[in-house]
C-alpha cells in the first residue's frame, strides 16, 4: 500500500517552545519545550507518531473524524479499533528513532514469546509457511475448484480467525470501530484511514498497490459477522509472500484517536456499544463451515 504523501488536516503532536522565566537564561528567561497538539501541517507519519488525540465521548469523536473527514476529501474514511497502539521501533538498537503506529497483516506479525508479548521482528520463512498454509486452505474448502478469486476465500479465513491472512479488518461504522477499541478496556485507539473510492465489491488499485474488499458484496448470504460489523478487509496488491512496507496499513492513517472510557461515560443513552451478539453472531452457519474446515486442515497437516 503506498503511503499518503503531502500535507493532511488532523491532530498531531507537535513541540513548541515558549519563553520560562529564569535567573540564569539570556535575558533572565530560558526556552521551555511543550507538547502541543495542532491540525494543519499534519502528515501521515506525523499522525502516526502521535499518542493519539483523547476523546472522551462517542459524541465527541464523531464530531472529531467529521472534521478530518471533510478536511480531506480525497480520500474515503475508513476505521478500525484496537485496545493497543502497536509501534516501530521497539527493539533495544531502535532505541533513537521515533516510535510510529505500525498495521500489519496477520500472516506478517510476529509470533508470541512465553510471557504473551510479540517477538520485534518474523523470519521470512515463517511468513512462507503461512502463505502455503492458506493456498493449502483454499484447495481443501473448494476441492481444488476454485469458483472464485483468492481474495474471496481469504476474506473468509480473516474475517473468522480462521488463519493469518494479508488483509487487515476496516469498517465504515465508528461505533464498531469504538466497540472493538474499548472491548474489555477502559481506553483504546481509533484509526482513521484514507483509501481511494471502491469502484467494485473487490476493488484493485494498481498504482497504489493495493486491494479493497467490501465483505457484504463478497461473503455468503448466512455469513453474519462481517454484515454485522459492516467489514471490509484491505491489504497490498499483488499479493506476494513476502513482508515488506507495503503491507503496512499505517501508511494510510489520517487520525489517531485515544478513546477513553475510564469514567465510564463514554457511551451514553442514545450511542450505545455494539453487542458482542452482534459482533460475534453465535447462529453464524458460515463459521461453523469453516471451524470444521479447520480441524480437517489440521488433522491433515498438524498431526
Amino acid at each position: 500500500m503506498r503511503p499518503i504523501e503531502g500535507k493532511l488536516f488532523s491532530p498531531f503532536q507537535k513541540t513548541i517552545y515558549r519563553p520560562k522565566p529564569s535567573e540564569g537564561g539570556f535575558f533572565g528567561f530560558t526556552m521551555e519545550p511543550r507538547l502541543t497538539w495542532e491540525r494543519m501541517d499534519a502528515t501521515v507519519n506525523r499522525v502516526r507518531a502521535s499518542e493519539g488525540f483523547p476523546v472522551k465521548s462517542f459524541r465527541e469523536l464523531i464530531d472529531e473524524v467529521a472534521h478530518v473527514t471533510l478536511s480531506n476529501k480525497n480520500y474515503e474514511m475508513y476505521y478500525r479499533g484496537q485496545t493497543k497502539d502497536y509501534k516501530s521501533n521497539q527493539a533495544a538498537y531502535y532505541q533513537d528513532r521515533v516510535p510510529k503506529s505500525i498495521i500489519y497483516p496477520s500472516i506478517c506479525r510476529p509470533e508470541r514469546k512465553s510471557d504473551g508479548t510479540l517477538k520485534h521482528s518474523i523470519k521470512q520463512t515463517q511468513v512462507q509457511k503461512r502463505y502455503d498454509d492458506l493456498a493449502n486452505m483454499v484447495a481443501l474448502v473448494t476441492k481444488k475448484k476454485k469458483h472464485f478469486f483468492n481474495e474471496h476465500y481469504y476474506s473468509l479465513f480473516q474475517h473468522y480467525d480462521i488463519l493469518p491472512t494479508p488483509f487487515i479488518d476496516i469498517t465504515q461504522s465508528l461505533r464498531v470501530a469504538a466497540t472493538f477499541a474499548l472491548n474489555n478496556s477502559e481506553t483504546g485507539y481509533v484509526y482513521v484511514f484514507g483509501l481511494p473510492y471502491p469502484s467494485q465489491s473487490i476493488s484493485y488499485f494498481v498504482d497504489l498497490g493495493m486491494v479493497l474488499i467490501k465483505l457484504q458484496n463478497v461473503v455468503p448470504v448466512n455469513a453474519l459477522r462481517p454484515r454485522y460489523q459492516e467489514g471490509y478487509l484491505v491489504g497490498k496488491y499483488p499479493v506476494l509472500p513476502t513482508k515488506s512496507n507495503d503491507d503496512n496499513l499505517a501508511n494510510r492513517m489520517v487520525a489517531k484517536f485515544f478513546v477513553d472510557n475510564t469514567n465510564g461515560d463514554f457511551w451514553d443513552e442514545y450511542f450505545l456499544p455494539m453487542p458482542n451478539e452482534l459482533l460475534y453472531p453465535p447462529l453464524d452457519e458460515i463459521e461453523k463451515e469453516l471451524m470444521h474446515a479447520k480441524k480437517l486442515f489440521n488433522q491433515k497437516y498438524y498431526r
